[in-house]
């Protein structure tokens, strides 16, 4: 089985990507994602922007890498209590009545309880560095959910990252293909501005520039190309030649 390295977070280069085309910072990407993972949003039915998308997310994930279920090695002297807090939770997550930013502040008292019960095996910080000039602060819920399931944090991240692709969006887009990646839905909000990630007015240099005025050229270029695939890895190589440029200046 693959070692993980609990520490170091890898960036995928995509993803890296995404976010200079898209003029966000992967940092602030990185903590609405975190702060959008909540115990209520795991056991409600209905869509609530941003929470929806991050919780799906870790559940997904989950679902991956776990074939059957495995028992918490952090849960396992707090079992009774992790219980009964699971079930007052899921009271509130089913109850049809109430707004429903108050009855998922209502879990608050119950997720405190299990954090202060646990074990923290997985989340031993609630502060993540990606390097020395940037750290992510994780909410409580998120410990939970990764001590729940034996996860480390940067497990989670590292999925959520590498679920986008400016490329394979943008060519499912200009072919009209469904493009049912909630996590993508879920960065390009944030990129827009949703979670108090409020746009920034970005001076272009001069590279970004002569880049984003070919951007409708390089569409009515590519209107030819039908398979997503081909389409997808030319637009990747021209996202990634952008990002070296950029980055290289």
């Amino acid at each position: 089985m693959k070692r993980i390295n609990k520490q170091q977070i890898i960036v995928p280069l995509e993803f890296s990507v995404a976010c200079a085309i898209y003029k966000v910072e992967i940092v602030e990407v990185l903590q609405v994602f975190s702060d959008h993972v909540r115990l209520y949003d795991t056991m409600r039915e209905d869509y609530c922007e941003g929470f929806s998308e991050a919780t799906r997310t870790v559940g997904s994930y989950v679902r991956a890498k776990r074939k059957r279920p495995v028992h918490s090695k952090a849960m396992r002297n707090c079992g009774a209590l992790l219980i009964s807090c699971l079930s007052n939770i899921k009271v509130l997550a089913t109850k049809k009545a109430g707004l429903t930013a108050i009855k998922r502040e209502k879990t608050r008292p119950l997720v405190n309880m299990i954090f202060d019960a646990m074990e923290r095996i997985y989340t031993i910080s609630d502060t993540l560095y990606l390097d020395e000039y940037s750290a992510i602060k994780l909410n409580k819920d998120f410990c939970v959910l990764c001590e729940a399931h034996n996860c480390y944090p940067k497990e989670f991240l590292e999925y959520f990252m590498g679920r986008i692709s400016a490329a394979d969006a943008h060519a499912h887009k200009g072919l009209k293909l469904t493009y049912d990646n909630f996590t993508f839905s879920l960065f390009s909000n944030i990129a827009e501005g949703f979670g108090g990630n409020n746009p920034k007015a970005y001076r272009l240099t001069e590279t970004e520039l002569n880049f984003f005025g070919r951007m409708e050229e390089l569409h009515l270029g590519l209107y030819i190309i039908r398979n997503l695939e081909e389409r997808t890895n030319i637009l990747r190589e021209i996202y990634l030649a952008h990002y070296l440029a950029t980055t290289q200046n």
